[in-house]
């Protein structure tokens, strides 16, 4: 098992959230995350209104890859036409928000603390390469913390 960071934007997040489906445009996306892999959704700052420079979930994926050409996702919808056709069904395991500015320094997989956006960019991100279970965990309790009851 593989965790990932996966950026969207803050539209794309929402339709996340609502229905345990992540899309994604491009076939190669396959070779990295796989069934029973973990994703961490970062929400990119642009166009952000809430979410942005934050991680806001960390979720199982407990499907393998299929195709579907359902329009769900918000650029979809805009368009009317699928765009994000590779899916996978996802189950998650946490849900929170946790600014990046306050983990970037504890956070092992970002190397170059002066240019960190670089490995939150890109899917998958952190320079396509899986993130550390120590990371992983930082992540997850930052979201914790962020969780009222």
């Amino acid at each position: 098992m593989a965790y990932w960071i996966i950026p969207v934007q803050e539209d794309f997040w929402e339709t996340i959230f609502s229905t345990n489906i992540y899309g994604y445009n491009k076939e190669n996306i396959k070779q990295y995350v796989k069934k029973d892999d973990g994703i961490i959704f970062y929400v990119n700052k642009y166009y952000a209104k809430k979410y942005g420079g934050k991680f806001v979930g960390i979720y199982k994926v407990v499907s393998d890859w299929f195709v579907d050409n359902t329009i769900l996702f918000p650029e979809e919808k805009i368009k009317n036409k699928p765009i994000y056709i590779y899916r996978i069904k996802l189950e998650k395991i946490i849900v929170g928000e946790c600014a990046s500015k306050d983990i970037i320094e504890k956070v092992h997989f970002i190397e170059d603390k002066y240019q960190f956006s670089k490995y939150l960019r890109n899917v998958p991100a952190n320079l396509k390469r899986p993130v550390p279970l120590i990371d992983v965990q930082l992540i997850e309790q930052c979201l914790r913390e962020s969780i009222f009851i």
